[in-house]
């Protein structure tokens, strides 16, 4: 049943509770039909009655295949003078009571498939009845008490006029169609969907395109599958989506003159009534998604090829177009990556099909610019003193495009960091070479530790993302660092 045991137990647990709390109230007799052997008998049909469904008590063996939890029931006896259709549709004021239907004896019941509404199933349930064969109508309620009134009608209903393979109603494009799955069957031998075989209750509608188009059919709690073949005898499979998987859209390739057959389905408990839309699908927009920005040549750029379909349906081939002369076959949206040689403005070119046979193209730039500074020539004295003042020296040199760049000159301190003891910015052009001159004045803490560590760093002032290939912006080296005593003894 669709419904979760939590959900029984929490509301068998309210209703225990509402029952210690509720002030003690007088209690008029049980009705006569308060017990399966005393059951209402239903002798023609359309057929109603009214009564307090709360006022009635439960008996042991009442079934609870279709609720866990019963305080109240009522029982109507019906046996069916044909095959065909019932509703039992309850209507009042309040909470209205539940319908569960069964049949055999006593202690060894067996609820008709479908056939229990309740609060997560709505008010009303539609079985099918065959001629003869008798039908145990319980009408229950979760919970006791005096004042429940509500009126039960019992009515036949017409099976759908397209439940019949050889009745398929007609679909036109566009079309929106609908009816109601519980006053349907399945016939004997007839074909079942692959991706819901126990979708039973079904209906059937025919399409004949006067062109060749890719078609839509929209659907909510059902199984849609799609068939081709002249026959019930000859039909194959085109498409098929469940009842479980309310994300795929039913799509499918239809050639001009050809005769295609759609099967709209469910189980018996998820019967109910139904809608189906067919429209043209939508035209694909293929398109490339692309991760890094900005790009350079040092970059391996991700690209996700996308098919660009608003039904949501997988690219399964295709071709990407770099634009520099190279592609790659596509055979799904899987990310992949490509490397430009130089910096440039690139067409991208998509060509898509997804796996319903639809096809579109799309295109779009990459811009690949590459900022990149290379730090050279880093000049440090190999040994000083503490007390002197020795230059430090270093260049930075610039092919692509015009530059201000920040070098900072870091010196490695007791905590083990490097801490900015200088910073020198200037502009550097295109092809040039500019010198970036420090100096430093060596301390008695260098002298302790016997060295003095440096690490140069040069930034691009203008560039948020910063230097295209930031290896080559870091040099360090070393001086050794003597006191001054230590000097002059040597």
């Amino acid at each position: 049943m669709r419904h979760t045991a939590f959900r029984r137990l929490l509301v068998a647990g309210l209703a225990v509770a509402a029952a210690l709390v509720a002030p003690a109230t007088a209690h008029a007799e049980a009705p006569a039909n308060d017990d399966f052997d005393t059951a209402t008998a239903v002798t023609a049909l359309p057929f109603r009655a009214t009564q307090d469904f709360g006022e009635g008590t439960t008996s042991a063996d009442d079934p609870k295949s279709c609720y866990s939890w019963i305080a109240t029931s009522a029982w109507y006896d019906y046996t069916a003078s044909a095959d065909g259709f019932v509703r039992a549709l309850p209507s009042g004021a309040g909470q209205l009571p539940f319908i569960a239907v069964y049949t055999g004896e006593r202690g060894a019941l067996t609820q008709v498939p479908g056939a229990c509404a309740e609060w997560n199933t709505g008010p009303s349930v539609t079985f099918p009845v065959t001629a003869g064969q008798t039908y145990h109508i319980m009408v229950f309620k979760p919970y006791s008490g005096a004042g429940q009134v509500a009126t039960l009608d019992l009515s036949s209903v017409p099976r759908e006029s397209n439940d019949d393979f050889a009745a398929a109603a007609v679909a036109t494009l566009p079309g929106t169609f609908s009816g109601d799955l519980s006053r349907s069957t399945s016939e004997p031998g007839e074909v079942t969907a692959s991706c819901d075989p126990e979708a039973d209750h079904s209906v059937w509608y025919r399409y004949t395109p006067d062109r060749t188009r890719s078609i839509s059919v929209e659907r909510r709690s059902t199984s849609v599958a799609v068939y081709w073949g002249a026959s019930r005898a000859g039909l194959s499979e085109v498409e098929c989506a469940s009842s479980l998987d309310s994300y795929k859209r039913v799509v499918f390739r239809a050639t001009a003159g050809e005769q295609y057959w759609i099967r709209v389905a469910t189980d018996a408990d998820g019967a109910s009534p139904y809608e189906i839309r067919l429209t043209t699908a939508p035209a694909l927009t293929p398109n490339v998604y692309l991760y890094s920005d900005p790009k350079s040549v040092f970059d391996d750029i991700p690209m996700s090829p996308n098919a660009g379909d608003r039904l949501g349906r997988p690219l399964v081939s295709g071709e990407l177009k770099f634009g520099d002369g190279t592609s790659v076959a596509l055979t799904s949206n899987a990310q992949l990556t490509h490397r430009y040689a130089a910096d440039g403005d690139y067409r991208l070119e998509i060509s898509a099909t997804t796996d319903d046979g639809r096809s579109g193209t799309g295109t779009q730039v990459v811009h690949v610019e590459t900022h990149d500074v290379t730090l050279t020539g880093l000049s440090l004295p190999a040994q000083a003193r503490a007390g002197q003042t020795k230059p430090v020296k270093v260049s930075v040199v610039n092919n692509r495009y015009a530059e201000t760049v920040t070098v900072s000159l870091r010196r490695k301190g007791e905590s083990g960091y490097f801490e900015e003891v200088g910073a020198l910015t200037q502009y550097v052009p295109v092809g040039g070479r500019v010198e970036f001159p420090f100096a430093y004045s060596y301390t008695a803490a260098d002298a302790a530790a016997g060295q003095a560590e440096f690490e140069i760093v040069a930034n691009l002032n203008d560039r948020y993302d910063g230097d295209s290939h930031p290896v080559d912006n870091r040099l360090t080296g070393v001086t050794t660092v003597r006191g001054q005593a230590a000097l002059r003894a040597g």
